[in-house]
């Protein structure tokens, strides 16, 4: 009776182990939002571009202010994208477009903006480059406030690339 026992027991534990990994391999397929993740060989060799958030005013030191390599910007129809490289690997970065709240008046007008960046303390040594993309709608949005207009030229001064011009245009 004694080996009945045992024998339903390693039987038990052997079933619960295996639907644990099922449900743990399953689990490493979605990101902890339901997302579901993407990887290099479903996508044609093309990888999506992360997304930024963007902030109009004065942030401090609120989003990071963790190092990074701006390797390109441009400006796309209404999207900022940028290639950058940062240290870390092992933990979630977040990278944030901070836009002054206010323009500089010359012709076409400027808006200062930087991009801030936070590792969570990431202290590992990989060095991954990704692109992100910015959402320059709000900015949009800014000027036309401002100014009573639909169409506009704003000249992106992004404090880590001073010798790069980056020029919004937006029509109605």
């Amino acid at each position: 009776m004694k080996h009945y026992y045992t024998v339903r027991l390693i039987l038990c534990v052997s079933v619960l182990s295996i639907l644990g990994c099922q449900q743990f391999n399953s689990q490493l397929n979605t990101e902890p939002d339901g997302l579901t993740s993407v990887s290099h060989d479903n996508t044609n060799g093309e990888v999506p571009p992360n997304v930024g958030n963007v902030f109009i005013g004065d942030a401090g030191d609120r989003f990071g202010t963790d190092e990074f390599a701006l390797n390109s910007a441009s400006v796309d129809g209404d999207t900022l994208k940028v290639n950058l490289s940062y240290s870390g690997g092992c933990e979630s970065h977040q990278f944030t477009l901070v836009a002054s709240d206010s323009f500089l008046e010359s012709f076409p007008v400027q808006l200062p903006i930087y991009i801030a960046h936070n590792a969570n303390g990431d202290t590992c040594e990989a060095y991954p480059t990704e692109d992100y993309h910015f959402d320059l709608t709000q900015i949009k949005t800014m000027y036309q406030e401002a100014y009573r207009q639909e169409a506009g030229t704003i000249i992106l001064r992004l404090k880590d690339a001073p010798n790069i011009d980056l020029v919004y245009e937006f029509a109605m």
